[in-house]
C-alpha cells in the first residue's frame, strides 16, 4: 500500500488498479482512503461505480447514499440512486428520489419519467401537471413543449419550426438538438439525426439518452461497429439498462463476435434471469458456434419461462437432429388450443411438423407443415405473378442493353465468391467445404449487394435500379464495387477470398458483374422436388415469402432456373453451377471442379469440412457439422401423396 497521508497518490493508484481490471485491489485501496478520510467524495463515487461493475447493486447504493449524506442534492448520485432503487425493485423509494431529482435538477427526462410514474399509479392529474409545470416554467421549454405536441399530432413541419426557434436563440440547447434529431429519425432522415445527436453529445457526453439515440440511428443504418461503441458508452453511464445490454449482445452477434454476444446475454441474465427472449437469442448464438448442449439448455429454459414459446420449440426443431419426447409433443398440441400469439402458433405448427417427421409419421407431419404454411402465407406480402414479371424485366433490360452496359470498369478485385440460388439447396454445405480451404473464408448471408441496389434505385426514386445502371460511369461503378468490399470487411478476417452466401443475390448477377467484374459466382442447385419441399418445411425468421405455398415455390423455382439459364448465356463460362445431388454422390470430383473454377489448388481439408469449428448461422448448421450423407436424396418421396401440387409443375 502507498502512504495514505497522500490521498491523491492513493486515489491515483486505485484508478490505475481499476484500469488494469484489478477491481478487488482497487476497492481495498479506496476503503483504506475512506478509513482516513471518510468524506473523500472521489473515493466514495468510485466505490459506487466499481460495485456496479461487480454487479453488487446494494453495495453500490450504500456508497451512493454516503455521497448524498455529504452532498444532499448531487445530481449524478441522485440519478444513480433512482436507477439502483428501481433495479432493486424498491419502486416507492425510487420515485421519491426521482421527485427530489426533478425538483432540484428538472429536465425533460425527469419530467417524462415522473409523468410516466404517475400514470402507472393512475394519477393522471399529477402526470399532466408535471409535464405542464416543467414546460411552462421556462419560455424555452414552453417552445419545446409546443414542438412535442406538434409531433404527437403529426404536425412535423410545425414541430421542426418550434425546435429550430429554440436553437436560433441557443444553438447549443441540448434538448432542442435531441428532439430535432428524434424528429429526423422519425422521418427516416437518418444522416441528419445522426449529425444532430453527435453535436449534442459533444456538448454533454454524460447525457445517456443521447447515446441511446445515437446507437439506434447507427443500428438502423447498419453501421454496426459504431452502434456497438455507442451502446457501450450508454452502458457505462447506465449499467443496469437491460434493453441496451440486450441490444449490444445482438450487435455482437450480427458482427459475428458470438462469444462476446453470449457473454453479454449472460450479463443480462445475471441481472434478470426471467427473460425468455434473451435465452432464445443466446441459444441461437450458441447454435451458430456449435455448442449444441448449451444451445438446447437455453431453448429449454426459454420454454420453461414461457410455455407457449413457439419460437423455443421451433428453435429445437430447427436443430434438425433434435428428437421431441411424447410429453413435449403433447404440450405443443395442447398449446395450439390456448390463446397463443399467431407467430408463436405458426412456429409451434412447424415444430410439430418436424417432430412427426422425425418419427416417420409423414402424414401427420405434412398436416402440421401445411397448416403452419397456410397461416404464414396469409401474413406475408408475396405475388408470384409480380415475381415472374420482375424476372421478365431483368431479362428484357439486359437483352436490350447488351451493347450499352459496361462490364469491364468495376472495382478490380477477385476477393468475393458469391454462392446463390434457392435457400435449402446446399449452399451452406458448399460454403463449409470451401471455407475449409486455407485461402477462402466463409462469412454469412450478406445483404450488401441488395443494399447497393437500393442506393442505385434511390438516385432518382425509380421503381427499380435497372434504368439507373445505364447512367453509372466508370468512376461510379468502381465506387460501388469498392463500397461492397469496404462494407463487408467487418464480416471477414484474414483470407484473400471470401464467400457471400446470400441466396437471393441471383437476380442481381448483372449488377454484380458491373461493379465487381472479377467476382466468382457459384449457383447452388438442387433437385426441384427436394429443393422446393425443403423450403416448404422451413419456417424463415424473415424474408423468403415465396416458401409458404407449394404453387408459389414451384413458380419461383422455375423463374429462378429461367433467369439462371439467361445469365449463363449472357456470361458464358463465368458462372459455375453445382448440383447438390452430384456433390453427395461424387464429393471429391465436385470439390475439385469448384476449386478449379476458383483457380485454387485442391486441399484435402475441404473433404473434412465437417471438422471445422467455424460459426454457421443458417438452418443447416448442425447438418454441415457431420460427414456427407445420402439420406436427403429424393427425401420428398416420403411425402409424395401430398405433393401433387409440386410434382404437377415439374412433370410438365
Amino acid at each position: 500500500m502507498p502512504e495514505l497521508n497522500n490521498a491523491k497518490f492513493a486515489f491515483d493508484n486505485a484508478i490505475k488498479l481499476l484500469n488494469d481490471n484489478n477491481l478487488k485491489e482497487s476497492v481495498e485501496q479506496l476503503n483504506e482512503i475512506i478509513k482516513i478520510e471518510p468524506n473523500h467524495i472521489k473515493s466514495l463515487n468510485l466505490l459506487g461505480d466499481i460495485y456496479i461493475k461487480l454487479n453488487k447493486p446494494k453495495e453500490s447504493l450504500h456508497f451512493v447514499n454516503k455521497v448524498l449524506n455529504i452532498e444532499k442534492f448531487n445530481k449524478l448520485n441522485l440519478e444513480k440512486k433512482y436507477k439502483l432503487l428501481l433495479f432493486l425493485g424498491n419502486e416507492s423509494s425510487s420515485h421519491e428520489t426521482l421527485e427530489l431529482l426533478h425538483k432540484k435538477h428538472p429536465s425533460i427526462n425527469t419530467a417524462r419519467e415522473l409523468s410516466n410514474y404517475y400514470l402507472k399509479i393512475d394519477d393522471e392529474e399529477k402526470s399532466d401537471n408535471v409535464i405542464q409545470d416543467f414546460f411552462e416554467s421556462d419560455k424555452t421549454y414552453s417552445e419545446l413543449y409546443k414542438g412535442i405536441r406538434h409531433v404527437k399530432a403529426g404536425r412535423f413541419k410545425l414541430a421542426e419550426e418550434a425546435y429550430k426557434k429554440v436553437l436560433k436563440k441557443d444553438k447549443n440547447n441540448i434538448d432542442a438538438l435531441r428532439l430535432l434529431g428524434l424528429l429526423a429519425f422519425k422521418n427516416k432522415n437518418y444522416t441528419i439525426a445522426e449529425n444532430l445527436f453527435i453535436k449534442a453529445i459533444k456538448i454533454d457526453q454524460h447525457f445517456h439518452l443521447l447515446w441511446d439515440n445515437l446507437a439506434k440511428v447507427y443500428r438502423i443504418q447498419n453501421k454496426l461497429d459504431k452502434s456497438k461503441k455507442a451502446f457501450q458508452n450508454l452502458i457505462k453511464l447506465d449499467p443496469y439498462n437491460l434493453e441496451a445490454l440486450i441490444a449490444l449482445g445482438t450487435i455482437y452477434v450480427k458482427l459475428a463476435d458470438y462469444n462476446a454476444g453470449i457473454d453479454t446475454y449472460k450479463e443480462v441474465l445475471k441481472l434478470k434471469d426471467s427473460n425468455p427472449r434473451v435465452y432464445l437469442s443466446m441459444g441461437h448464438a450458441l447454435k451458430t458456434i456449435g455448442k449444441r448442449k448449451e444451445c438446447e439448455e437455453a431453448y429449454h429454459k426459454a420454454i420453461e419461462l414461457f410455455p407457449l414459446s413457439g419460437e423455443g420449440y421451433w428453435s429445437l426443431a430447427n436443430l434438425k437432429t433434435y428428437e421431441f419426447s411424447d410429453k413435449q409433443i403433447f404440450k405443443m398440441e395442447n398449446s395450439l388450443e390456448d390463446k397463443i400469439h399467431e407467430q408463436e402458433k405458426i412456429q409451434m405448427l412447424f415444430a410439430l411438423g418436424k417432430a412427426y417427421e422425425s418419427r416417420k409419421n409423414y402424414k401427420e407431419s405434412f398436416k402440421y407443415y401445411e397448416k403452419g404454411n397456410w397461416m404464414q402465407r396469409k401474413l406475408v406480402d408475396y405475388n408470384a405473378h409480380e415475381n415472374s414479371n420482375n424476372i421478365d424485366s431483368i431479362i428484357s433490360f439486359f437483352e436490350e442493353n447488351y451493347d450499352n452496359i459496361n462490364f469491364s470498369s468495376g472495382f478490380d478485385t477477385n476477393e468475393p465468391i458469391f454462392i446463390l440460388g434457392l435457400p435449402r439447396a446446399g449452399s451452406t454445405l458448399l460454403e463449409q467445404i470451401l471455407s475449409a480451404h486455407p485461402e477462402v473464408e466463409g462469412t454469412q448471408e450478406l445483404h450488401n449487394i441488395m443494399t447497393i441496389g437500393r442506393r442505385i434505385k434511390s438516385i432518382n426514386n425509380s421503381d427499380n435500379y435497372l434504368n439507373n445502371l445505364l447512367n453509372l460511369d466508370e468512376t461510379k461503378l468502381k465506387i460501388y464495387g469498392k463500397m461492397y468490399i469496404d462494407e463487408t470487411k467487418w464480416a471477414r478476417r484474414e483470407n484473400v477470398l471470401f464467400i457471400d452466401k446470400m441466396p437471393n443475390n441471383f437476380p442481381h448477377i448483372g449488377l454484380i458483374k458491373m461493379i465487381l467484374p472479377n467476382a466468382k459466382i457459384i449457383d447452388a442447385r438442387r433437385n426441384p422436388m427436394d429443393g422446393c419441399f425443403s423450403c416448404f418445411k422451413q419456417y424463415f425468421a424473415k424474408g423468403q415469402h415465396f416458401t409458404y405455398d407449394l404453387d408459389d415455390i414451384a413458380r419461383y423455382y422455375k423463374d429462378y432456373v429461367r433467369l439462371m439459364n439467361f445469365w449463363n448465356e449472357y456470361f458464358p463460362n463465368d458462372i459455375h453451377t453445382v448440383i447438390y445431388e452430384d456433390v453427395i454422390n461424387n464429393p471429391e470430383d465436385e470439390v475439385r471442379k469448384m476449386l478449379n473454377y476458383l483457380n485454387l489448388p485442391f486441399e484435402k481439408g475441404c473433404m473434412d469440412f465437417y471438422k471445422s469449428s467455424r460459426p454457421v448461422k443458417t438452418a443447416s448448421s448442425e447438418q454441415v457439422r457431420q460427414p456427407i450423407y445420402k439420406s436427403a436424396l429424393n427425401y420428398w418421396k416420403n411425402f409424395e401423396e401430398d405433393l401433387s401440387t409440386l410434382s404437377n409443375h415439374f412433370n410438365e
